[in-house]
């Protein structure tokens, strides 16, 4: 891992774990506060996460409106509960994984330049505060704000295109979900797949999953070892 000067981060399920119980709670209560059957809303708003990850669906009130559609309803006012519900779920389920701040900041003293590179709805925009993710990464490329997602080829070209950083001197480390670590490969990209314990299963495509070949970690502390630190 030498002449590494940028490592490039995951977010969810690598810097950030999100609590699957409180995501889904948070979601049946919005539905039943709509009056709304919260199993039919539920696949209702699943059916919108491409366009949402894609940024076709520009904020959470957008969303809201486009999963109820599907349910053959439209209500301005129900839309906004949802979309409030939908900020407040994410904010309390959404959480740094142990170690995680403690090591971008050594990394930093180290030298390193940070980039986050995630696939994320509008939503996320709601938890960059909270989580200071600005201030903790150089650069943050949204896979809602750009237009395009991993595993898309073109998602590590505009990562590039940004940060000015070549695929030689850059390191992606990532939890390998939408086949991130195969197209970083593929991208020149060498690559660290970090496992942790507890993780958001229900939000993953086992279809979709990067090649079991990538060297592995199972903590921050392991990757800094892997970096030699």
């Amino acid at each position: 891992m030498k002449n590494k000067k940028w490592l490039f981060f995951d977010l969810f399920d690598t810097i950030v774990y999100v609590d699957e119980a409180i995501y889904y709670e948070g979601k049946k209560e919005a539905a039943e506060i709509a009056g709304l059957n919260p199993d039919d809303f539920i696949l209702a708003w699943k059916s919108t996460s491409e366009d949402a990850l894609l940024g076709k669906l520009k904020d959470p009130f957008q969303r809201a409106n486009d999963a109820l559609k599907k349910m053959g309803i439209s209500d301005r006012n129900i839309c906004a509960k949802i979309a409030i519900y939908d900020i407040e779920t994410l904010q309390r389920c959404v959480s740094f994984y142990d170690g995680a701040t403690e090591t971008l900041s050594f990394l930093r003293e180290k030298g390193f330049n940070l980039a986050l590179l995630s696939n994320a709805t509008a939503t996320t925009a709601f938890i960059l505060s909270p989580l200071h993710l600005r201030d903790r990464f150089d650069y943050l490329i949204l896979s809602y704000e750009i237009g395009v997602k991993k595993p898309d080829p073109r998602f590590f070209q505009i990562a590039f295109e940004r940060t000015k950083a070549t695929p030689s001197e850059s390191l992606f480390i990532g939890d390998g979900a939408n086949r991130e670590l195969d197209a970083a490969r593929e991208a020149g990209i060498d690559t660290i797949r970090i496992t942790h314990i507890s993780k958001a299963h229900t939000f993953m495509d086992k279809n979709n999953l990067s090649s079991d070949d990538h060297i592995e970690v199972k903590s921050f502390s392991e990757l800094l070892r892997q970096l030699g630190y």
